[in-house]
């Protein structure tokens, strides 16, 4: 079978920074060029390295692509590339803003060669921002994010993911941008300029963040108060454990999370009671009750931490691998944190075969399982001009006479006509679904009184509004959907699930595996209904294999995907990435696949189910480790702010409550700018030497104490130099290019009125992503989706509402 994205053709200009767009690109089934200068492109030499000198970073982003050299800086090879394009689907760059303009290759001018051109461009702020043209790196990026903010322990200054991946978020949401363009260019014939900014993706990465800085607030804990919170207390006195030591490593723990949680807790001390290492007082305890007993003071505090103590005390003499059998058989929220090593061995991931042989070495596999269009993997990554033939044999193609308007005239909503039926919950299946309605789709969202959605809880919560009601991030995370009010428990209720079936072109849902069909919306009954339609499920583990049904929520993921155990100080436990950090990554993944099954249904009117696991896509973005793990057995662990593609690269305490200003010198101009600011620095010789980073890191230390966060990161980048401050909320709708990229807008929400919301990450020339309401109230719709969408009578509707399926 070919891939959904067959016939597609894409030429590949990126930097390192956007490497990640093409590569999904070629997962799909498109031909993906990399079109590269004489001495290679940036990928082909960025660590890690293998034993024999290969970057491990282009084996893993350059599988399935082809290479040709074609140095666009070159007027003769202008016209070679020029006639590229002329057969071209797809373009994606991500130099600075103008530079392509600049060699007559701007969207404009490759416009007038071929209309149908869908031209992306991936920057670190986007066109048209104060800092369009200044180099950037993964640790500025996160500063200028909000993400690196949120990350690190309360006594030191924050640390990102260990290893640098900030710009993959932009990326992938690129390429998921990029493919949706596609099903719009299906219909028009025209191509249009896609302006991503990376800074916006992370914005995305958020979760509840950009919800305190609407409200004008800092997170708890990350503002101001940073160094006074240390542990995370639901009561005074009771440290909840977090991420905990066990016999080979290390565990992340959720212990209070709503009945989950408690079922979860139960499970947990079941196992220590089981094996004798609980005092008999504290076996007979409720486990599964342990809060409410907190609050009505039959189970006391100290009695509590005691049982707790005891709790982590057993965990030590447990392996991960004992840890987490239990973990799935008793949906306990623990989940050991893998390293690389952990990774290649994982039984989940060797049971759903995701690990692929591709020319002698074995990669990460599917990000997506689409079942008429599978994911294959054709050849290695290319060594420089293996393909130099599919650019040789072409006829040079001049410059046109004039640049080309077309792609500047409105063509109405890019998913205009699309019908979403989004079964979804919490943060990964609202967020596919919300870039789908923001583009112009119709997206009818399933909730009900009787189970509310968790995320309606999760602050902050709107003023003068109840709390159901008012939870900025329920309302931002499903922003320009319909709310349905539908009691699946309801017998009568499978009526209306059917009708929506039958509806819809679209069906997104992340339940654990099986729930789907238990509440009947299972993939066999919507082909049954409705073969033509698309239907996505995303989960933790895939819909099969032993652990499908294993229970996790955020934390869980970047433990069992790998990202925990390299996060954080080299002398402290792991301090993990903020938040439900594969919620992030998977959602762009998901809407790559989704558009390219769309793209297939476009040409050949058949549908498709997609089995997205959230860890197998997020792997990617650490698969040059996994590489390096196979290749010479070294295992990442974490590294502090340290970074192997630049020195200087670190976070820095400045003037002001608890202020950082991030540095990121990875070429030697850059560090020249660097020390034409700082100029004690004239005194280290060699930035790479261990003893030059540590000279390095002292001086800038004492230089950034004296100086405010946001005016040395001003100073330094009007100098060439990647710095940014660490942005927190409060720090968003001040940002200068957060403005001038007018991110924040804003919506009606049916509870409060006009209220501030995130906006798109990237900008559609002809089909701009249109908002139109914040996401809605429990049921707020649901005589409008009942009648006008559906198609039910009066009658019917009534009799539905005497049975309590409405609400």
């Amino acid at each position: 079978m070919s891939g959904a994205l067959d016939g597609v053709r894409v030429l590949d200009l990126t930097t390192r920074m956007a490497e990640a767009a093409g590569k999904t690109m070629a997962d799909l089934g498109a031909e993906v060029i990399k079109v590269e200068p004489v001495v290679g492109c940036d990928a082909r030499t960025t660590p890690p390295f293998a034993a024999d000198g290969r970057s491990l970073f282009w084996e893993a982003w350059g599988l399935g692509k082809h290479s040709v050299v074609c140095d666009v800086e070159l007027p003769g090879a202008r016209d070679q590339f020029r006639a590229l394009v002329a057969g071209a689907d797809v373009l994606l760059e991500s130099f600075a803003p103008g530079y392509m303009a600049g060699l007559g290759l701007g969207p404009d001018d490759l416009a007038a060669i071929n209309p149908a051109l869908v031209y992306v461009s991936v920057t670190p702020f986007g066109a048209d921002t104060p800092d369009a043209e200044v180099p950037m790196a993964d640790l500025t990026l996160s500063a200028a994010g909000g993400l690196l903010a949120m990350q690190g322990d309360h006594d030191r200054v924050p640390t990102p993911v260990g290893y640098p991946e900030t710009s993959f978020l932009g990326a992938m949401q690129a390429a998921a941008d990029a493919i949706m363009a596609l099903c719009e260019r299906d219909r028009s014939g025209l191509g249009q300029h896609l302006d991503s900014s990376i800074q916006a993706a992370v914005m995305w990465s958020l979760m509840s963040i950009t919800s305190y800085a609407a409200l004008g607030q800092d997170f708890p804990g990350r503002g101001d108060d940073r160094a006074e919170v240390t542990h995370p207390e639901i009561v005074p006195g009771l440290r909840m454990p977090f991420i905990e030591p066990c016999a080979d490593g290390y565990v992340g723990m959720t212990l209070v999370l709503g009945d989950q949680g408690n079922r979860g807790m139960k499970s947990l001390m079941a196992w220590v009671i089981a094996e004798g290492a609980l005092d008999d007082d504290l076996a007979e305890v409720d486990w599964e009750r342990w809060l409410d007993m907190l609050g009505d003071q039959t189970l006391s505090v100290a009695d509590a931490g005691r049982a707790l103590d005891q709790m982590l005390a057993f965990l030590k003499t447990k392996t991960q691998a004992e840890i987490q059998e239990q973990a799935v058989a008793g949906k306990m929220l623990v989940s050991p944190c893998y390293t690389s090593a952990h990774l290649a061995a994982d039984p989940q991931l060797a049971a759903r075969d995701f690990w692929v042989e591709v020319d002698g070495a074995v990669h990460a596999g599917p990000f997506a399982r689409l079942s008429a269009t599978p994911i294959a993997f054709g050849h290695a990554a290319p060594d420089l001009g293996q393909h130099q033939s599919l650019v040789d044999d072409l006829e040079p193609v001049p410059a046109a006479e004039a640049p080309s308007k077309v792609w500047a005239a409105p063509r109405g909503a890019l998913f205009e006509g699309l019908k979403v039926a989004d079964l979804s919950w919490i943060a990964a299946g609202p967020l596919i679904a919300k870039d789908l309605a923001n583009l112009g789709a119709t997206v009818v969202r399933v909730e009900t009184e009787a189970r509310l959605d968790t995320l309606r809880w999760i602050p902050p919560h709107l003023p003068h509004a109840s709390p159901m009601s008012a939870g900025h991030p329920m309302a931002n995370m499903n922003q320009s959907k319909f709310g349905l009010g539908l009691n699946y428990t309801i017998p009568e209720a499978k009526a209306v699930i059917d009708r929506m079936i039958e509806w819809a072109d679209v069906v997104v849902e992340n339940y654990t595996p099986g729930t789907a069909h238990r509440l009947g919306f299972g993939y066999e009954h919507v082909r049954e209904l409705n073969p033509a339609a698309v239907m996505l499920s995303s989960c933790m583990r895939g819909q099969t294999g032993p652990e499908a049904r294993h229970t996790g929520f955020g934390l869980h993921g970047a433990c069992l995907g790998g990202f925990t155990a390299i996060t954080g100080w080299p002398d402290r436990p792991p301090h993990p990435p903020w938040g439900a950090y594969t919620d992030f990554i998977s959602p762009r993944y998901a809407l790559s696949a989704l558009g390219a099954a769309l793209h297939h249904r476009n040409r050949t009117g058949q549908g498709q189910y997609i089995d997205l696991s959230q860890i197998e896509a997020s792997i990617h973005f650490l698969a040059p480790l996994v590489l390096e793990y196979r290749d010479s057995g070294k295992v990442r662990s974490r590294p502090g702010t340290d970074c192997e593609r630049a020195a200087p690269h670190g976070v820095f305490r400045t003037t002001g409550t608890e202020r950082f200003c991030a540095v990121a010198v990875e070429t030697d101009e850059q560090w020249e700018a660097l020390r034409s600011v700082v100029t004690d620095l004239g005194m280290v010789d060699d930035r790479w030497s261990e003893m030059g980073i540590a000279n390095a890191e002292e001086l800038l230390t004492g230089w950034f104490a004296e100086q405010d966060a946001f005016e040395a990161a001003q100073k330094l980048r009007a100098r060439g130099v990647p710095a940014y401050a660490a942005l927190r909320a409060s720090d968003f709708y001040a940002d200068p290019n957060l403005v001038a990229r007018e991110f924040f807008i804003e919506l009606d929400h049916g509870a409060i009125g006009k209220m501030t919301f995130d906006g798109p990450v990237t900008l559609f020339s002809a089909t701009p992503a249109r908002p139109w309401r914040a996401g809605p109230l429990v049921g707020e719709h649901t005589l409008q989706v009942m009648s006008e969408i559906l198609g039910f009578s009066d009658d019917e509707i009534s009799a539905l509402a005497a049975t309590g399926a409405l609400t």
